[in-house]
């Protein structure tokens, strides 16, 4: 079962229905519209649907069921969070408890046979719905690769331990969809992730003839490429540069210092989400996630062209300094362009969006006129510092 503040929520209102006295009747007052509407209005079309896209199905089906079994009427009511509710202060003092508990309550969500329905309506199946059940249905007979394994318990482990951000392996996946990172980035840490670029071990392989074994090895450092050595410990020039120039840039917007590692790279779009139930930032969480995984992804570039297209010739400090710029100067480019296609609520949320994340950076912040995201006769750039 997911570990999130959703599926706390979902298992105090089972708890909640199950002792309540069945004769009597029971009123749900919560502060989460997720919960209330996958039992209330949303259940019936999830059911049909065979709960193929909803989370935690098992718990919202036991929910229900249980609902079903009462006697009595029972009614949802929803209140505004953190709002000086006192059943709602009492919710979150029992929820700290909960997540201070060293290990998990078992929850029981078996439901009576006669109220147990399976699978989904043909009427309602979709070709998207049937591809994600099967999906779903093979992930769980095919054992994870050990590689990925190690790579994302790291991720986790060291967002953890840095940040103290606590999430699932799931959402880490699901992090991946952020609009923070663009499609090529998406793949790059895909790949990453899996440790399926040709790098270091890999070349190790019994297959291998001698001379290929020979690329194991950095030719800068003497030691094996692994991703890890590219990104964190090669000597070669750029990297020290570009961690440099991220360092810099985001303290620069107001940002924490804060060190390039597994965890803050690969889960950047995770950096939000904090164990103790603190606000996220939205456009906080995008700035980061932006500019370190733009900023490992052009590590992972220049490391590319050097070995590959240069023959080995390392970049100069000026042309790292500029490639970086470029880059980041794109992807803000890239972000304008996206918010002038929206249209209506979407466009003005995104404008928000754009604004936040950007505007820290920005030479000359003070003096831009007001619709610059959308209007492209306004030239813009962040910063340069003195890197």
């Amino acid at each position: 079962m997911e570990q999130s503040n959703q599926t706390g929520e979902a298992v105090a209102t089972l708890i909640a229905t199950r002792v309540a006295d069945p004769a009597k009747p029971l009123l749900h007052i919560t502060d989460s519209k997720t919960t209330l509407e996958a039992v209330t209005k949303r259940f019936h079309k999830n059911e049909d649907e065979g709960f193929i896209h909803h989370k935690n199905p098992d718990l919202t089906r036991a929910i229900r069921a249980a609902i079903l079994e009462r006697k009595a009427h029972s009614a949802f009511q929803w209140v505004k969070g953190h709002n000086s509710h006192p059943g709602n202060e009492r919710a979150d003092v029992l929820a700290g408890r909960g997540a201070r508990k060293p290990a998990p309550d078992p929850v029981d969500v078996t439901v009576p046979r006669q109220l147990r329905v399976t699978g989904a309506k043909l009427s309602k199946i979709t070709q998207k719905l049937a591809y994600r059940a099967i999906r779903a249905r093979k992930s769980v007979e095919i054992e994870p690769r050990r590689r990925t394994k190690e790579r994302v318990d790291q991720v986790i482990r060291d967002l953890k331990d840095k940040l103290d951000v606590h999430i699932a392996p799931e959402t880490l996946w699901k992090s991946l969809a952020s609009s923070a990172i663009t499609r090529e980035a998406r793949q790059w840490m895909w790949m990453t992730l899996h440790d399926a670029y040709m790098v270091g071990t890999h070349w190790l392989r019994p297959s291998m003839s001698d001379e290929l074994k020979e690329r194991a090895v950095c030719k800068i450092c003497g030691q094996t490429e692994t991703m890890e050595h590219i990104l964190f410990t090669c000597t070669a020039k750029g990297r020290e540069i570009i961690w440099k120039l991220l360092r810099e840039a985001w303290t620069m917007a107001g940002g924490l210092p804060r060190d390039p590692s597994w965890g803050t790279i690969m889960g950047a779009a995770c950096t939000g989400r904090k164990a103790n139930g603190g606000r996220r930032v939205s456009a906080l969480e995008n700035r980061w996630a932006i500019l370190a995984v733009e900023s490992a992804r052009l590590i992972w570039k220049l490391r590319c062209e050097r070995v590959i297209a240069n023959d080995g010739a390392e970049f100069t400090r000026r042309e790292v300094h500029n490639r970086w710029f470029a880059e980041i100067n794109r992807r803000l480019t890239l972000d304008r362009r996206v918010a002038t296609l929206l249209l209506g609520k979407k466009r003005k949320r995104y404008i928000r969006l754009v604004e936040g994340t950007w505007s820290p950076l920005l030479e000359e912040e003070r003096n831009l006129p007001p619709r610059w995201v959308t209007d492209s006769g306004v030239l813009v750039g962040i910063k340069r510092g003195n890197g």
